[in-house]
């Protein structure tokens, strides 16, 4: 497990790659806990390298979401396949904002979690 961290103005990125789970939690926390957070600004948590991740892992996303609120700062997940099917099973989707590719710094356009393909016809 490894959480790498870079920052771009107000946004803050937190990317993490393997497994997620009670042995590996307390990294994760620690990272998420030093994560600057601007007021205002945002926070990424990149997940698509993630091959799995267990409940200690998703309460570990759920206490950065309630302290980036604290910062009226606003939480974006990027998921991978292994990883949406989780977030989306335990509704996390419902509060928070979940999508599969991360903002395209060209042109601000993110990809959301529940987009359709569209058809070519």
């Amino acid at each position: 497990m490894s959480v790498s961290v870079s920052i771009a103005g107000s946004v803050t990125t937190a990317r993490l790659v393997g497994e997620i789970d009670t042995y590996s939690v307390g990294d994760v926390r620690e990272a998420f806990e030093r994560l600057p957070i601007v007021a205002g600004g945002g926070v990424v948590v990149d997940l698509r390298e993630v091959t799995f991740i267990d409940s200690s892992g998703l309460g570990a996303i759920i206490a950065l979401y309630h302290r980036a609120g604290a910062a009226r700062a606003r939480l974006q997940l990027v998921c991978g396949d292994v990883t949406l099917r989780l977030v989306r099973l335990m509704h996390l989707d419902d509060v928070m904002d979940v999508v599969t590719e991360p903002a395209d710094a060209s042109n601000g356009s993110v990809t959301s979690a529940d987009a359709q393909p569209s058809d070519p016809s």
